[in-house]
């Protein structure tokens, strides 16, 4: 079993130089830091926390936003599954959508010198990730916009499914649609309303954007209000994502209206209870789990020595069709 003299010396450092890095101080030279962290990489070599001489098994730290809903769970499972065919633990952290909070988590991560990180977040953060980049840690984005600094990446082309969207409503007949547009600082919330927006204005429809947020009381709240002010002046709902969409039908049904005999909505994630609303919810599954492996694959092979550029992975999304959206007759 390697030692930390066996680090030490393949470096070219001292001792205690080595305990430095393991122990995420700032007073070693980048450069140096890197020559220890591919040392250890090299050897293999896990530090020991307790008088028992058993050493820790390889560890990947995991930034998300929230633990709410099924979407970050549904990566995190991904990960996990990975994580333990190949005996690696996790540490999990939440964001709660701060930056600040972020570069506290992260800065853990650094002391703790996780073997790698997945980050799962809304917010451009290039700035904190760089320090990880430059003392030899890989860093994978998961479900975010693309970062300046070149790192890898995996999510899903929301811009893209945003258009699918838009298209698969016209195609049943729909040309004035309410679109619950989700928080704006979240990038994939707001490339998936700029593809639906685009794809509607190009093709002859028209797209009410409405502020919501992503849970079933902000879809209920923003249809509820629209209702009131406007009455009833579309046709269907597209929501951001499946909570809102839930949300929204409520908000329907208690203004007396029926989905979707009179309005027909959908939604975006196919979360397990899309399938189980009155009416089934028409959705876009997105391959969350899928996603967490990709990403843990991605992180497993960096960690192996495999070099190479940045790899940016989109997985495809799938349009699911249940009872929520309805055809309208076509026009003589």
């Amino acid at each position: 079993m390697p030692s930390i003299k066996d680090v030490a010396k393949l470096a070219g450092v001292s001792i205690a130089t080595v305990s430095r890095v393991i122990n995420g101080y700032d007073n070693v030279a980048e450069e140096t830091r890197k020559r220890v962290i591919e040392a250890i990489r090299k050897l293999n070599y896990h530090p020991v926390y307790s008088v028992k001489t058993a050493a820790l098994k390889r560890t990947i730290g995991v930034l998300v936003p929230d633990f709410g809903g099924f979407h970050y769970n549904g990566i995190l499972t991904g990960i996990e599954k990975e994580a333990i065919k190949r005996d690696f633990t996790l540490m999990v952290s939440t964001t709660f959508h701060r930056t600040s909070v972020e570069l506290e988590r992260l800065e853990v991560l650094f002391a703790k010198r996780v073997d790698g990180i997945i980050v799962c977040t809304t917010k451009r953060d290039e700035e904190q990730l760089e320090r990880f980049v430059k003392s030899a840690i890989p860093v994978v984005v998961v479900d975010r916009e693309e970062p300046e600094i070149k790192l890898d990446s995996v999510g899903i082309d929301n811009y893209s499914a945003g258009r699918l969207c838009a298209k698969y409503l016209m195609n049943k007949g729909h040309r004035k649609i309410l679109l619950l547009r989700g928080k704006s600082d979240i990038f994939s919330f707001s490339d998936r309303e700029r593809g639906f927006i685009d794809y509607c204005n190009k093709h002859g429809a028209e797209a009410k954007a409405v502020p919501c947020g992503y849970f079933p009381e902000h879809g209920y709240c923003a249809v509820e209000k629209y209702l009131k002010k406007n009455g009833k002046d579309f046709t269907a709902v597209f929501a951001i994502n499946d909570f809102t969409a839930i949300g929204a039908m409520k908000a329907l049904n208690d203004a007396g209206l029926h989905v979707p005999d009179d309005v027909s909505v959908m939604g975006f994630d196919d979360d397990p209870i899309s399938r189980y609303t009155i009416p089934a919810l028409t959705t876009v599954r997105q391959p969350r789990e899928e996603m967490g492996k990709a990403a843990f694959e991605i992180l497993y092979d960096r960690l192996m020595g495999k070099k190479g550029v940045a790899r940016k992975i989109l997985l495809p999304v799938e349009l699911v069709e249940r009872s929520s959206v309805k055809e309208l007759k076509k026009m003589s």
